[in-house]
């Protein structure tokens, strides 16, 4: 049995394995912090796919450190009954339930929309403060913790603790880290020019864990949740944590430690090729396992100290691989996952079962351009995984009246209503026009040069091998017409035909496509061998979406002219995050974007363009691409219209945006026939 299988005890807790899902906030509890029955099904989902234990996400212990509108809360008793009901469902799948308990201090400011008074949080009642005023996160003048609220809070957390062994938790977790209260106390950074206790910058975390085993007993499990290593210059680091925290730690008897690293204070990251903040939630180009180091280096660390404490190593964990990594290379006794939990929250057991490929891998985006994220008015959700958030309410029933069920269109889109559509009990057809699946996602990551980019195939991938698995009839190579949809007798036409590259109305740019001298991003970035070679001079127009490429052109060894129509930088939506290291990676590569300029006319090997002041200039290249957005291809809906069969319009073809939206379309619309 491989190490992750493998169970694990400590301190009265038998995990079957050594696989944790990591505790975030779902935002899913009703407006007063109480549990739904949709945060209730989350849990159920996620206890059902094999986890060692699943750990409730930062649940509120005073209504003042909110952080987000629907956060889970359990500042009294009446919560318990409600909590009661998540425990029941993970227990019920055999997994061990913890819950994490947590108080926002400098945080409730973040995500404010407009701007707020002074030490007050987003969310009414709530406040923003910290251990000094210094370094503030959100609103940018926060109040000073006062002693008696410290002593307060240690109530708060130590009462909360008992209503978490009252509802039937096997045990506790502590946010200590990222950027809430007891995170800023121990930061060498934020926890400044104090005259109180809180001074010894531990304290307040010791008193919180010592209160608990009071209320609750010594035998009740702790599994705190640390910043290890701020990341962050001055902030305190790995030597200082296992020299100073760790052993104050260990005396208090925790059963585990969950490791976290880095940190979201404002302050100039250690590191200059990983930010401080990506140690915690790693972003697109964030390196995978990228804890692994810090894991060792503490794990080895603690050891020289005398200190045998298990410890959970997380973040960017998104294969099973990177699992493995993490607990057969990195020397932690547990992997925590938390995204991959949630594009895949039945991961482990197709783990444990060999069932590998059938997993649903990270495409490491996020669902924030659908619903929103959790700092921004929006709850916890994968652009992946549809399910998510709506797990009972999605469940698969079979259908009692089949129905014959054409799509036109490959894509995220198209598959994911393919893959519903067959698993409901529909007949399915899907044509593709090219001889590939996947649309726009068979290629959006085909960088050569850019890290991590294989991640935006894990979707395709997925969802192909579960067309095969389901037998769904795939016709590649075919464009579907209308007339061709309409002899198959269909019941429903999917319309999922994507969009393609907008092509202004510019002399000669037109012959251009035709000669191979003007390129779209989808031509140059096609797969295997197919993808058309842009030569050693390119111009880019277009550097909201031509950013990425404009890099990995530039690291290839071409030059490489960016150009854009637009008064400033606007990076397309969907680079989000990566924008920390895309604009970095574009100065280091030489590439300066020239703004506020317009192509005039395409020349044989060359563009006339027209500068801003009015001045023009003929650049020689040996290929101009075109990244100046996307347009809809849907003109075969307008055919179909009134023709019989009902028209499912989704993804792209619908409106050109990012591929969650249409496997959420998909998932939602397939359950409408």
């Amino acid at each position: 049995m491989e190490k992750l299988f493998q169970p694990f005890e400590a301190r009265g807790l038998r995990f079957k394995n050594r696989i944790v899902h990591e505790p975030t906030t779902m935002n899913l509890s009703d407006p007063h912090g109480h549990v739904t029955d949709r945060l209730v099904g989350v849990y159920e989902t996620l206890a059902k796919g094999g986890f060692g234990a699943v750990i409730v996400g930062a649940t509120c212990v005073r209504h003042d450190g909110l952080i987000n509108e629907r956060m889970l809360g359990i500042y009294d008793d009446t919560y318990v009954i409600g909590l009661r009901d998540v425990v029941e469902v993970i227990h019920h799948n055999d997994s061990l339930a913890g819950i994490q308990l947590f108080y926002g201090g400098l945080i409730p400011g973040l995500g404010a929309t407009v701007p707020l008074k002074p030490g007050e949080g987003w969310i009414p009642d709530t406040v923003s403060w910290g251990p000094s005023d210094v370094l503030p996160i959100g609103n940018p003048k926060p109040r000073v913790v006062p002693t008696e609220v410290y002593q307060s809070l240690v109530e708060d957390f130590g009462q909360a603790a008992r209503r978490v062994q009252e509802a039937g938790f096997d045990f506790v977790s502590f946010h200590f880290c990222h950027g809430s209260l007891p995170h800023t106390t121990l930061s060498l950074l934020s926890n400044v020019g104090r005259r109180d206790p809180y001074a010894d910058r531990f304290l307040f975390c010791e008193q919180i864990i010592e209160r608990t085993q009071e209320l609750c007993g010594e035998g009740f499990p702790i599994v705190p949740r640390l910043c290890c290593d701020e990341n962050l210059e001055g902030g305190y680091d790995i030597e200082y944590f296992a020299e100073h925290y760790a052993p104050r730690l260990h005396r208090l008897g925790i059963a585990v430690l969950d490791c976290t690293f880095g940190s979201m204070l404002p302050a100039k990251s250690r590191r200059t090729d990983v930010a401080s903040f990506e140690f915690i939630g790693g972003g697109f180009y964030t390196p995978n396992v990228v804890n692994l180091d810090n894991i060792r280096l503490l794990k080895r660390r603690l050891r020289e100290r005398g200190i045998d404490m298990p410890l959970i190593g997380s973040c960017n964990l998104g294969t099973p691989d990177h699992l493995r990594t993490m607990v057969e290379e990195g020397g932690a006794e547990f992997a925590g996952v938390c995204r991959l939990s949630i594009d895949d929250p039945e991961f482990p057991n197709k783990m444990r079962e060999g069932r590998e490929r059938e997993i649903r891998k990270s495409a490491r985006t996020g669902a924030s351009l659908l619903q929103g994220n959790i700092f921004a008015k929006g709850w916890c959700g994968s652009a992946q995984n549809p399910d998510f958030g709506r797990d009972r309410e999605y469940r698969i029933r079979p259908t009692t009246r089949p129905k014959k069920v054409v799509i036109a269109g490959g894509g995220p889109g198209g598959m994911e209503y393919a893959r519903l559509a067959r698993m409901i009990g529909h007949e399915v057809v899907l044509f593709e026009r090219s001889r590939r699946l996947g649309g726009a996602m068979d290629w959006a990551g085909n960088y050569r040069c850019l890290p991590n980019v294989e991640s935006m195939r894990h979707q395709p991938d997925y969802q192909i091998h579960q067309l095969e698995l389901l037998g769904v009839d795939r016709r590649l190579g075919i464009e579907a017409t209308a007339e061709l949809i309409l002899a198959e007798k269909p019941d429903v036409v999917v319309v999922a035909t994507g969009s393609r590259a907008v092509l202004p109305q510019v002399p000669g740019l037109r012959d251009g496509c035709k000669r191979g001298f003007v390129l779209t991003l989808d031509e140059v970035m096609a797969r295997d061998g197919a993808a058309a070679d842009p030569g050693r001079s390119v111009v880019l127009w277009g550097a909201g979406e031509g950013i990425e490429l404009a890099i990995d052109l530039a690291r290839q060894g071409r030059s490489v002219r960016l150009l854009d129509p637009g008064a400033a930088l606007a990076p397309a939506v969907y680079i989000g995050s990566r924008a920390h290291h895309v604009l970095p990676w574009l100065a280091q590569a030489g590439v300066h974007p020239e703004l506020g300029v317009v192509v005039e006319q395409v020349g044989e090997k060359s563009v006339r363009v027209k500068r801003p002041d009015g001045a023009g200039e003929t650049i020689a290249c040996d290929a101009l691409i075109v990244s100046l957005g996307r347009e809809s291809v849907n003109g075969l809906a307008t055919a179909l219209a009134g023709r019989g069969p009902t028209v499912h319009v989704i993804g792209d073809a619908r409106q050109p945006r990012s591929f969650g939206n249409a496997v959420h379309e998909a998932a939602y619309l397939v359950r409408q026939i």
